[in-house]
C-alpha cells in the first residue's frame, strides 16, 4: 500500500495527501443488480450500465454511475452513519448552491426501505482532485488553483452564524461548541496525557506537545465571526479543471458531512495541513481568500495550525488499528514542533 512519504513525480517533491490511509470502515459493494434494485423507484424501467466505485473517501461509499442510455453519470452516495449526516449535507448543498459550487442532491432516501443506510443520487461534477492535480500540474497552475480554492473558501465563509456549534439536519445549532482556550486545553490534556493520541505519540513528543499547547492556547480566545465551516476542505475534497486561459478552477467542493458553525482557521489549517514553510501554493491560497474580502486575524498561520491540531488529535485518538494513518499524523506533528515549539 502507498504510504504518505514523498514521492518524485515530475522532478517535484509531492508529500501525498492522507496516501495509504485506512478507511474508517469497509465500503460498501453493490452487484449491477443490487444497484438496479436499489435505483428503480428513482429511474423506473432503466437500468444501471456502467457502475464505478469512487476510492477517494474514507468513511461512506459512492459510486460513479451511468445509467443505459443516459450520457450524463450520476454519483450514489451511500452514508456510513444516521439519516441525519445526509440530511444535513442536503441542506448545506441548498444554502450555498448559488455561491459555491457543490453537487446538487438528485433524490435522498432515509426510509431504510430497500437499502439498511441511507443513501443520495447526487449529480456528477467534472474535474479532477487537488490530491492528484499536484502531482501533475506547473508552478503556475498549481498557483491558479491555489488561488482560486481561497476565493472559493472565502464564499464558504460568507455564510453566517450567530454562534458556533455542531449543526443538525436543518442547520440548526444543535451542540453549542466554542473554540477557545479552556477548550482547546482540556481537549489536548485528555488526547495527550490519557488519550490513545498520547500513546502513539510516545512521551518526548507528548511532552513537548502538551508544552506547545499549554504556552499559545490563549491565542484562540479572540473569534471575530462564525460561519460556515466545511471541516474537511483539503485536496480530496475539491475538484479542479482547466479555466480555459492556462490556469485551473474550482468545479466542485465534495463532502460536507462534518460541516459545523465555528471560525475560519479550522478550514484553512485544514487546508494548509501538509504545506511547508515557505509555501507557494499557501500564499497565493491565502491571496485569493483576502482577495474576496475576507479577514485573517493577526498570528493567523500560528491559530490556524493550533484550530488543526484538535482534528489530528481527534483523528490519532482512533488512530490504533490504523498504521498508515498514525504514522501520517506523527509526522504532521513532528513537522508542527519543529515549527512551533
Amino acid at each position: 500500500m502507498e504510504d504518505s512519504r514523498q514521492n518524485v513525480v515530475s522532478g517535484k517533491d509531492v508529500w501525498q495527501e492522507k496516501a495509504g490511509w485506512e478507511r474508517g470502515e469497509p465500503f460498501v459493494r453493490l452487484s449491477l443488480a443490487e444497484l438496479n434494485g436499489l435505483l428503480e423507484p428513482v429511474f423506473p424501467g432503466r437500468s444501471v450500465e456502467f457502475a464505478q466505485p469512487l476510492g477517494t473517501g474514507l468513511s461512506n461509499s459512492n459510486y460513479k454511475i451511468r445509467l443505459r442510455g443516459e450520457e450524463r453519470p450520476f454519483v450514489l452516495r451511500i452514508y456510513r452513519g444516521d439519516a441525519d449526516v445526509m440530511r444535513k449535507e442536503k441542506a448545506v448543498a441548498q444554502l450555498v448552491r448559488f455561491a459555491v459550487p457543490v453537487p446538487a442532491f438528485l433524490h435522498a432516501d432515509a426510509s431504510f426501505a430497500r437499502f439498511p443506510r441511507p443513501w443520495a443520487l447526487l449529480e456528477w461534477h467534472d474535474g479532477e482532485l487537488l490530491s492528484s492535480l499536484r502531482l501533475t500540474a506547473s508552478p503556475e497552475e498549481l498557483a491558479s488553483a491555489a488561488a482560486s480554492l481561497g476565493r472559493t473558501l472565502a464564499s464558504v465563509h460568507a455564510f453566517p452564524f450567530p454562534v458556533p456549534g455542531l449543526l443538525g439536519p436543518e442547520l440548526e445549532i444543535r451542540t453549542p461548541m466554542r473554540l477557545d482556550e479552556a477548550m482547546f486545553v482540556g481537549f489536548a490534556e485528555q488526547s495527550l496525557l490519557h488519550g490513545e493520541a498520547g500513546r502513539l505519540l510516545g512521551p518526548r513528543r507528548t511532552e513537548a506537545l502538551w508544552e506547545l499547547c499549554k504556552r499559545h492556547a490563549g491565542l484562540l480566545e479572540e473569534q471575530p465571526k462564525y460561519s460556515l465551516i466545511h471541516s474537511d476542505f483539503n485536496g480530496r475534497n475539491v475538484l479542479l479543471a482547466p479555466d480555459g486561459s492556462g490556469g485551473y478552477e474550482v468545479t466542485a467542493v465534495l463532502d460536507w458531512e462534518f460541516a459545523f458553525a465555528g471560525p475560519s482557521l479550522v478550514d484553512i489549517g485544514n487546508m494548509l495541513r501538509y504545506e511547508p514553510t515557505g509555501s507557494e501554493f499557501k500564499h497565493h491560497f491565502i491571496r485569493g481568500y483576502v482577495q474576496e474580502g475576507e479577514v485573517l486575524p493577526e498570528r493567523w498561520e500560528l491559530k490556524s495550525k493550533l484550530a488543526d491540531l484538535l482534528a489530528l488529535l481527534d483523528l490519532l485518538n482512533g488512530a490504533a488499528e490504523s498504521p498508515n494513518r498514525a504514522a501520517d499524523l506523527v509526522r504532521l506533528i513532528d513537522r508542527l514542533l519543529a515549527e512551533w515549539a
